[in-house]
């Protein structure tokens, strides 16, 4: 189930950020459409609970090295941004080049790129926009490289109270420090606060993972627990509730999904969990293209299109359309053949590099999770 939830949270991120370019803003509509970022929080929790059931055991018990796990996690993502990153670029250099005006020509700074090449824009060294989904990166870098010192002080957590405990303290206290020192809802920190927004969420995750491995479980409360989160995330979301119910009912999601036996894969869920990191990680790219290119010329050519009427919501419905494709297309085409090559290169049997020495293989080696 959470290989399905992966994808349709990303979907969300993409109606979330073109939600201003629909014929009538999105957010004016319903109050939840201008809260996508707590599908951007929801990932954030999302990668500690993965990492921590795909990697926790084989980091605790010394069969993945340090080395090798930030290596991964490295290789894992820093690809698709730099390749996004630079179809931007060349995307702004040719418009410029053709005299055609970008729609957020305040996005594309050239003085913000170093920041983003570098990922530090999560650290407030500017740089936030251009592809903006990767202040998530330059953020969970961090996390990723203290999370084999945290799961190993996590597993002396070995009560689920003290888990659930703990977890609600982290949420809690961090959006009081927040809104204290920084004046604003942890959940929704701006670009130049983003570590500070994702540390704890990352955090959270963790013990969520601590709750699903130290509680009993049935597939009867796995499955309450996950649709019952569900159900007051709806409703707070209809009433335009506090986002720290939000992430509450999103944090319990994600434990009644976690917990709840998997006795068939859901029909293209698979499919959806592969390219939920390409969809988040692309989109933007897409919009700028279909916003700032395609609609002007459609617009053009059929001068009775009415960008306010229902011929203006087929033009807006295909910029989410054509971003779940090419984000189809660049899984299939350069994300996973980059990561076969990368992964045979850097960490298979035969190689050379020094990540291939820096751990001994695990029996039974846990599947490669999306960032």
């Amino acid at each position: 189930m959470l290989d399905g939830l992966r994808f349709f949270t990303a979907l969300f991120v993409v109606v979330f950020h073109f939600g201003d370019e629909a014929p009538v803003p999105l957010a004016s509509l319903q109050d939840f459409f201008s809260r996508g970022y707590l599908a951007t929080d929801f990932f954030l929790m999302l990668s500690g609970f993965v990492l921590a059931k795909a990697y926790g055991t084989a980091v605790a018990g010394g069969t993945l090295s340090l080395g090798r796990f930030w290596a991964k996690r490295f290789v894992r993502c820093y690809p698709t941004h730099i390749i996004t990153l630079g179809l931007l670029v060349a995307m702004v250099v040719t418009a410029g080049l053709l005299g055609v005006a970008t729609s957020h020509p305040e996005h594309f700074r050239w003085s913000d790129l170093p920041a983003q090449i570098l990922l530090l824009h999560a650290f407030g060294q500017g740089g936030g926009h251009w592809n903006i989904p990767s202040w998530t990166l330059s953020a969970l870098l961090i996390c990723y490289a203290a999370f084999p010192w945290l799961w190993r002080r996590m597993l002396r957590v070995r009560k689920p109270l003290t888990a659930l405990g703990l977890g609600l303290f982290i949420i809690v206290a961090a959006d009081l420090l927040s809104l204290t020192l920084l004046g604003a809802e942890q959940f929704s920190l701006p670009f130049q606060w983003a570590f500070f927004r994702a540390a704890p969420l990352f955090l959270v995750g963790l013990t969520l993972a601590r709750i699903v491995q130290t509680a009993p479980w049935t597939p009867l409360t796995a499955r309450l627990t996950g649709f019952g989160g569900a159900a007051v995330l709806l409703g707070n979301a209809a009433l335009a509730g506090p986002d720290l119910i939000n992430i509450l009912a999103i944090a319990t999601v994600i434990i009644g999904c976690g917990a709840a036996p998997v006795t068939r894969p859901l029909p293209g869920a698979e499919w959806g969990a592969r390219v939920s990191f390409s969809l988040f990680m692309t989109h933007t790219l897409v919009g700028a293209v279909w916003f700032g290119l395609v609609v002007p010329r459609v617009v053009q050519w059929l001068p009775d299109v009415e960008t306010v009427a229902w011929q203006g919501w087929v033009l807006w419905s295909g910029a989410v359309v054509a971003a779940v494709v090419a984000a189809g297309l660049y899984n299939r085409l350069i994300d996973a053949p980059i990561q076969r090559r990368l992964n045979a290169r850097l960490f298979g049997p035969g190689a050379r590099s020094p990540f291939s020495r820096w751990s001994r293989p695990a029996r039974y080696p846990a599947p490669e999770p999306s960032a």
